[in-house]
């Protein structure tokens, strides 16, 4: 099918969703032939002003290619954005980049081109960053993790020399010095302070994720590392200053997996049960929210926890796998699962979680797109991969909760609202991306973990309002969505008022990018990161095609005050999404 029949199938599939009133589809609880209603009913388009932060019009400072690519950015309450971003034609150009507002120059953090930071004696430069970079909330701080060849050298105790260090969490903290916050160094003399804390020269193997960083230039990471052979994780923090190796204070502890998971129900007995794994926190203030789990594939004990950010502090739960969440607004079941990125102000957490035993299987495709080392393992070793012959592809399965839902926790008034769910708004809020590092490929951290697939879900949120991504469309005999439209929608559940659409594929891409001719290029996707919406700043990635070019940006907006408690209604006799009536956000 032609990309501009695709525009055009999303835009009848966005506007019949529109349309759709609050009564339930046949197939909603049972999942058989098509998806659950296929979009949030009486959902409008949310009246903003979106402004360019960077697009593939833009070069890559001091580069020769222009931006073509870009994870999900972060923002700060003032409106400054950190993002990576990446090139394609020429060179490969990659890095981590900064600007303020939509004013302000595109500033690079790191780059190809840039040293790794002391420690540093053999003059390595950076190979490539994982994940996304992050920033503080009310600060200018920024901090990313960092791949390159090993950085130090040194003298064994038996007079043999070795190098290491492949990897780190690097910091920005508002100025022109790039700081080490994290490393794979503990073993070398005199960095001691790098070590996985409790030890003196334990080196933590990998980051996995992205650190979040507090306003103070405090670093909170999950790292992994290994004691007598036996893998362990944890939630650590280093306290930096912005001197070479951001100063020589310890890594410190919040929670590992030699800890026992609090509070457990007296269903757990009197076996002792520790956290078997744990995924990146997110920080605000001198507090860390963080997941933690018994086992990550098969959960029965743990949640989210929240701690001061200091060594060894209690933890607290605020969110219980097989508990029901507290206080809800509208009752819930036994939560099953609950996702990794938890989005955090200080007073409301934001998360997705699952409830019910009912799975649901979904075909996913090997990329196309992206490392050719990555594309040929999925499609060539990976065990787990099928062969389609019917579309000469490649694939595997994956199991999917049928009824899922996005959530926000009022911390102070202990209150949990359920903002959407599958069962009456959306098909799906997981999204899957196939990564890691594919065994003897050149280049990066030896020690990363294999290729997978690896879910995720999607959601930002701010002063009790929350934007988050989901799926509509039908489901085919093959486990895989017909045409799925992905969108963004912005809801204000504190005043319960109807979901507004903030970006959803097949709407016109002129409406974010000035730099796009009305009419030409449909949105064909839409991305946005935990951290994405702070204070009144939202700020997003979209992709945009037609049948000759591709095109795509990072756009920011301000959204002020509440949404206004209007249902709306399409204009019948318009066949274009832009043409909609709109929310209107002050």
């Amino acid at each position: 099918m032609r990309i501009r029949d695709l525009a055009l199938t999303a835009i009848l599939i966005v506007l019949a969703a529109l349309l759709i009133t609050n009564s339930r589809s046949s197939s909603a609880s049972g999942w058989s032939g098509i998806a659950a209603q296929p979009a949030a009913a009486g959902a409008g388009i949310a009246d903003l002003q979106w402004q360019t932060v960077v697009n593939n019009g833009f070069t890559i400072p001091d580069g020769n290619t222009n931006f073509s690519s870009y994870s999900q950015p972060s923002v700060n309450s003032q409106g400054t954005i950190v993002f990576r971003a990446r090139s394609t034609g020429g060179q490969r150009e990659t890095g981590i980049f900064l600007r303020r507002g939509t004013t302000g120059k595109v500033i690079t953090l790191a780059d190809l081109n840039t040293l790794v930071p002391y420690p540093n004696n053999l003059n390595s430069r950076f190979l490539e960053f994982s994940a996304i970079a992050r920033i503080a909330p009310n600060s200018n701080d920024a901090a990313f993790v960092g791949l390159h060849k090993p950085a130090y050298r040194f003298t064994l105790p038996d007079g043999s020399d070795t190098r290491a260090g492949t990897a780190g969490i690097y910091a920005n903290l508002d100025s022109d010095l790039l700081v080490t916050g994290a490393s794979k160094l503990a073993i070398a003399p005199d960095f001691d302070y790098f070590a996985v804390p409790g030890t003196k020269t334990v080196p933590f193997d990998i980051f996995p994720g992205a650190p979040a960083v507090a306003d103070d230039g405090t670093i909170v990471y999950k790292g992994n590392y290994q004691i007598d052979g036996v893998g362990k994780t944890g939630i650590f923090l280093r306290r930096l200053l912005n001197t070479p190796g951001g100063g020589t204070d310890r890594a410190e502890m919040i929670a590992s997996s030699d800890m026992e998971i609090p509070g457990l129900p007296p269903s757990a007995g009197l076996i002792e049960i520790k956290f078997g794994s744990t995924a990146p926190p997110s920080v605000f203030g001198n507090k860390t929210v963080f997941l933690g789990l018994d086992n990550e594939d098969d959960p029965h004990f743990g949640g989210v926890y929240i701690a001061e950010t200091m060594d060894g502090a209690p933890l607290t739960r605020l969110v219980a796998i097989g508990e029901s969440p507290e206080n809800p607004q509208v009752e819930v079941p036994e939560l099953r699962t609950i996702g990794e990125g938890l989005s955090f102000d200080g007073k409301y957490l934001g998360y997705w979680a699952s409830w019910g035993d009912e799975m649901k299987t979904i075909r996913l495709y090997c990329p196309v797109d992206g490392s050719p080392e990555l594309i040929t393992y999925c499609n060539r070793v990976d065990p787990r991969s099928i062969y389609d012959e019917d579309t000469n592809r490649w694939y595997q399965e994956k199991q999917v909760p049928v009824n899922q839902g996005i959530f926000i926790y009022d911390l102070l008034n202990h209150r949990t609202y359920l903002v959407s769910k599958t069962e009456t708004d959306f098909a799906d809020f997981v999204y899957w991306g196939y990564s890691g590092k594919v065994p003897g490929a050149g280049g990066g951290d030896t020690d990363a973990e294999p290729p997978r697939w690896r879910s995720a879900t999607f959601l930002a949120v701010s002063e009790g309002r929350v934007v988050f991504k989901a799926r509509t469309g039908y489901f085919g005999k093959n486990n895989e969505y017909w045409n799925p439209i992905d969108g963004l929608y912005l809801a204000d559940p504190l005043d319960a008022t109807p979901l507004a659409a903030l970006a959803v594929m097949g709407m016109d891409g002129a409406l974010f990018d000035s730099a796009l001719t009305p009419g030409t290029m449909p949105v064909t996707g839409v991305g946005v990161e935990r951290e994405g919406f702070r204070g009144d700043k939202l700020v997003i990635t979209l992709a945009m095609a037609n049948e000759e070019a591709g095109w795509g940006g990072i756009y920011l907006t301000t959204v002020r005050g509440r949404l206004q408690p209007q249902q709306l209604v399409p204009e019948r006799d318009k066949r274009t999404v832009p043409n909609l009536k709109r929310t209107a956000v002050r």
